[in-house]
């Protein structure tokens, strides 16, 4: 066994917790005596609450328990150093808030989406269902703050394909036994599946949003059918993806929608969403502009679509691809993209990093703050953020950009982050470097047309997405239901 190893860990969040690390095929626990004299104890009380990352550390074992019944032998690990702490990212673009619809059947509540984004972990399912019965939950797609909140839940979970991956991700970066138990209880389904739960039938359709498989709900019961279109865009990848879309609900408006559930984060952006492949585009510009120098690319690691673009462009130019960063890792291995040894030292190489919003602990971050960065910058590099800076979080942002500006040639934001988060004066360039995942004015518009539901239930209703969603909603004689009504007795 060697002196030091370095392994990655979840969060430590109790003392003595054995995480998903394994050594050997043994599992792994970072030691909790409390005056160890291997342990480097002031570190170890600093990581209690942590995110998850890489520790050096010196193992001990295999150790027994003492009952035959018990698990089997595990390592003890002293912690040595922390080399890199890391939050993963929680992938799309998100309102505070949650994304949680329930629908009431003689049996209890079916749970749509079970997630949401709040501070400090204060969100929670129990001030929504009270002490109602939740019979099974459906998760439309990956994104985190979809799924976050399936530990509160009870009965199968009906997920997307790639929801267990992410959830396995998370887990493996901070340890939550209400997650684990939820994750063994998800069922995978996919888009033209159906469901007959209780009274209620429930058939999904695809529809395009930021990460793959994400899906629609065409919801029945004995009093109401509805639709949930949660997260989406009526725009893809391709040309003919809005034309589907909109066969699709055409489809779907054969047939009376008394409801209607989605979100309408964009609903004050003008026009539609355009397509994705303009992003491949600018991306393509920017490598093609840059013969000399390393091209650093930033997003959410959830992107995987567009990720996968990418690194095909870099391919056919001649480029090697790097990735670096847990999240970056880890969606290299969902995409089983094979990478040369030491690419990331080439003159000319893509690097796909963590750090698109300032995430603390993440790739850009440590080398904004000098903490253990896994690599130096160099005044050829060229940093390009193929994202939108989150809405609140602009300070952290600029405080980024300011801090690598310097380091670096050239820095390329999106189309009107310079005015939005006032890096007038720091040389950034601007370009089309993000699409949503959200649909903006012209598609909730169109939507709303197509389907004609008696009532929509619409979220975030904040200024300006509520004023601009009336806007359509109001003239089509469409009842906006208030943003706190999130239980339909259907």
């Amino acid at each position: 066994m060697p002196d030091k190893i370095t392994l990655y860990f979840p969060a430590p969040k109790r003392r003595g917790l054995v995480g998903r690390v394994t050594y050997e095929g043994l599992s792994v626990r970072l030691c909790d005596q409390r005056n160890c004299r291997f342990c480097k104890l002031a570190l170890r009380e600093q990581l209690l609450g942590w995110a998850g990352g890489r520790l050096e550390v010196k193992l001990d074992g295999p150790y027994k328990r003492p009952s035959f019944l018990g698990p089997p032998p595990f390592f003890i690990a002293h912690l040595l150093a922390v080399i890199e702490r890391e939050r993963i990212d929680i992938g799309g673009e998100f309102d505070t808030g949650l994304n949680t619809v329930c629908l009431k059947t003689p049996s209890g509540l079916m749970v749509i989406d079970p997630g949401g984004v709040g501070f400090n972990g204060s969100l929670s399912l129990k001030g929504l269902i009270g002490g109602e019965r939740i019979v099974a939950s459906v998760v439309s797609h990956s994104h985190q703050d979809h799924s976050n909140l399936a530990g509160q839940t009870r009965g199968p979970i009906y997920v997307s394909q790639l929801t267990p991956h992410f959830v396995d991700r998370r887990l493996g970066f901070e340890w939550d036994p209400s997650l684990l138990s939820a994750r063994r209880r998800m069922r995978v389904i996919g888009p033209g599946q159906q469901l007959t739960l209780d009274s209620v039938q429930i058939r999904t359709f695809p529809l395009p949003h930021s990460v793959p498989d994400t899906m629609g709900l065409d919801i029945r019961g004995r009093k109401k059918r509805g639709l949930c279109l949660g997260d989406f865009r009526l725009s893809g990848w391709e040309p003919e993806t809005r034309a589907t879309t909109i066969a699709t609900l055409r489809e779907l408006a054969r047939e009376k929608v008394d409801f209607l559930c989605l979100t309408i984060f964009n609903a004050h952006m003008p026009g539609f969403t355009p397509m994705e492949a303009l992003v491949v585009d600018t991306f393509t510009t920017i490598l093609t502009s840059t013969p000399k120098g390393r091209v650093l690319e930033s997003c959410f690691s959830s992107n995987l679509d567009r990720i996968l673009e990418f690194v095909q462009v870099a391919q056919i130019l001649q480029r090697p691809v790097a990735f670096c960063g847990a999240g970056m890792r880890s969606t290299q291995e969902l995409l089983r993209v094979k990478t040369e040894e030491d690419a990331i030292e080439a003159e000319n190489a893509v690097v796909f990093v963590t750090g698109s919003q300032a995430e603390e602990f993440s790739v850009l971050w440590r080398i904004a703050q000098g903490q253990n960065p896994p690599f130096a910058l160099r005044l050829s590099d060229t940093l390009a953020f193929s994202s939108r800076c989150i809405p609140g979080n602009e300070a952290g942002f600029k405080m980024l950009i300011g801090s690598l500006r310097p380091q670096v040639k050239r820095i390329v934001v999106h189309e009107g982050e310079i005015e939005q988060i006032g890096l007038r004066g720091l040389d950034a360039e601007e370009a089309l470097t993000h699409v949503v995942g959200h649909g903006n004015k012209e598609d909730l518009r169109l939507v709303l047309e197509i389907l004609r539901p008696k009532q929509v239930l619409a979220w975030p209703q904040t200024s300006p997405q509520i004023e601009a969603f009336r806007e359509i909603a109001v003239p089509l004689g469409i009842e906006i239901l208030p943003e706190t009504e999130r239980i339909i007795e259907i």
